[in-house]
């Protein structure tokens, strides 16, 4: 086999594009606000929100301590915000699938327990605002006397 010097340069070029994408879409895959979005995005489909109102809500999911750390998390945003992650969770191992599957659930219970999501018509235009904590936040609480 015969590597040419135009080929070894070509390989060369490839290798650092590739790498340099990759490391683009984990550095601009860490932020937890662009991982909550998207994966809000995937489970209840558009929505308009504040930003100063998400990021209440990204806060408070954020104190539950379940986002990975580092290039964990960043490996997550960038897998979760180009489509991947259903795929990939499906041949992680179980103890990976499990922490994915718990986020998920916190973001999703914040959301929807916790902001106006339910009470608002048109979710993709009408702004929906994040109430924080409430004495009782369960949708299926019933308060009457019998």
């Amino acid at each position: 086999m015969h590597l040419s010097r135009r080929s070894l340069l070509a390989g060369g070029v490839a290798v650092t594009v590739i790498a340099a994408t990759g490391g683009a879409l984990l550095v601009s895959g860490s932020d937890k606000a662009a991982l909550v979005r998207s994966v809000l995005a995937r489970l209840v489909g558009p929505f308009s929100m504040a930003d100063a109102e998400f990021g209440k809500m990204v806060a408070a999911v954020d104190a539950r301590k379940l986002f990975p750390q580092g290039y964990k998390l960043a490996a997550l945003s960038s897998l979760e915000r180009s489509g991947w992650s259903d795929e990939a969770m499906r041949h992680a191992p179980a103890a990976i699938r499990d922490d994915a599957a718990k986020l998920e659930r916190a973001i999703l219970t914040e959301f929807v327990t916790r902001t106006t999501y339910m009470g608002v018509a048109d979710k993709a235009r009408d702004p929906i605002l994040y109430l924080g904590p409430q004495p009782c936040s369960s949708p299926f609480a019933r308060f009457e006397m019998t």
